[in-house]
């Protein structure tokens, strides 16, 4: 005699598929990017290339920002939610993998503990700025800071910082390099 399953049995294989795609979603997307940006420097792409794509991102809305209206309280709040979240996914990146590489080295500690600091000058700043986006407050100053301190944290980053650790990094550790730091921001949804 053939057993029947029951609706508790076709319940349990739902949420068990639910599970599993729950588990592979979370799980998938990062090993996915670590996988894309170790091929992407393997092909001769620059180990730094997603960073500085996210610099570039992350200007275009500080643009945005500083000519959004005053009156325009859902375009800022957008824009703000926007640059947030760009900005955690790439400081996860920078904090979590760049960022040790360059402590590890002797004259590094002093660089490292200052880009760590200029982190958390701009978390400050976004404070600032929620708070002056809930209250309807002007914010172009605090923008303008965030912008400035963002561009001067991008030129040393990108005209002093990665070229040392390309300079530093046997070539076999590039791709190695490149792939944790797209694989930590795929941990970001």
């Amino acid at each position: 005699m053939a057993h029947k399953s029951g609706s508790g049995g076709k319940v349990a294989m739902l949420l068990g598929g639910v599970a599993a795609g729950v588990v592979g979603s979370r799980l998938l997307p990062p090993v996915i990017a670590a996988l894309t940006g170790s091929g992407r420097v393997r092909g001769g792409g620059d180990p730094f290339a997603l960073l500085i794509a996210d610099h570039r991102q992350i200007q275009s809305i500080l643009q945005e920002m500083m000519a959004a209206p005053i009156d325009s309280k859902f375009r800022r709040s957008r824009l703000f939610l926007m640059l947030k979240r760009k900005l955690a996914k790439h400081a996860m990146a920078e904090e979590d993998v760049v960022y040790p590489i360059v402590h590890g080295h002797a004259e590094g500690q002093d660089a490292s503990k200052h880009l760590y600091d200029e982190h958390a000058d701009m978390k400050i700043l976004l404070y600032e700025l929620e708070k002056k986006i809930q209250s309807g407050e002007d914010w172009s100053g605090s923008v303008r800071s965030l912008n400035d301190l963002i561009r001067r944290h991008v030129e040393e980053e990108e005209q002093t910082i990665f070229p040392q650790l390309t300079r530093r990094l046997n070539e076999s550790k590039l791709p190695e390099v490149s792939g944790q730091i797209s694989r930590e921001e795929a941990l970001v949804l």
